[in-house]
């Protein structure tokens, strides 16, 4: 089992609309800062990173080890935060953890969750799709995957239907994906926590995953898109 990390730590999160940062100190939240953008977070990141290390009176060569969301999430912020990431590890010689948005969206939530609860981490992916993970009793059901809004709700019920039979496990839905769908059409015995700080992957969340994680190699460190990236192909003129 990994140690948990004592150094001083900064997470960031742009995932999702709400881009976050947060800094920890010997396993302890030292402070955090999260704002909702309506780019993706090209912008935002370095003045919002900037602005809380002044708050803290902390330098980027201060910090150990940073913890970067890899996605699923906004194609064009994924790539924001681990590039901005992974260049100042670079600079600083900083270690660097990637933490899912769906594992993230997950902390505060497995613990409590109770035996034989199925918890769901779901986050829009756009186009009529979301991303979606499943765990139980600290099994992994389902890897990070993209459903059709539309399918979700049978395909839950496949995921707390026991394959021998008996009644259906209770379904917890953590994340602002859950809001997408038909609660009608969801398994009786659901719960939804997508209120605040369930409802989008944040920085503090990533924070306390990477405390008890290994490094990881930041030049091999990628994106989880778990769908091809939008990226439009080159029109083709006919020949005549």
């Amino acid at each position: 089992m990994t140690a948990a990390f004592a150094g001083r730590l900064a997470a960031v999160d742009t995932s999702t609309s709400l881009g976050s940062i947060a800094l920890f100190e010997r396993g302890e939240l030292v402070a955090e800062d999260a704002q909702r953008v309506s780019n993706a977070h090209g912008e935002s990141l370095m003045p919002m990173v900037d602005a809380l290390f002044a708050r803290v009176g902390w330098k980027p060569h201060d910090v150990a080890r940073w913890a970067v969301g890899i996605g699923p999430g906004s194609f064009t912020g994924v790539r924001i935060g681990v590039a901005t990431v992974k260049g100042i590890a670079l600079v600083t010689g900083a270690e660097v953890v990637g933490v899912t948005s769906l594992d993230a969206l997950e902390v505060g939530v497995l613990a409590g969750a109770g035996p034989g609860v199925v918890v769901a981490s779901l986050l829009s992916a756009m186009r009529g799709e979301l991303f979606v993970q499943a765990t139980c009793d600290g099994a992994r059901l389902l890897d990070p995957s993209n459903w059709k809004i539309a399918e979700a709700p049978e395909r839950l019920r496949q995921l707390v239907t026991p394959a021998g039979g008996g009644a259906p496990r209770t379904l917890l839905l953590v994340g602002e994906g859950a809001t997408l769908l038909d609660r009608a059409s969801l398994p009786q015995v659901t719960v939804l926590r997508v209120e605040a700080p369930h409802d989008a992957p944040r920085a503090s969340s990533l924070g306390q995953l990477a405390l008890v994680r290994p490094a990881d190699d930041a030049a091999a460190l990628e994106p989880l898109y778990v769908r091809p990236p939008e990226i439009t192909a080159p029109r083709v003129t006919p020949a005549r």
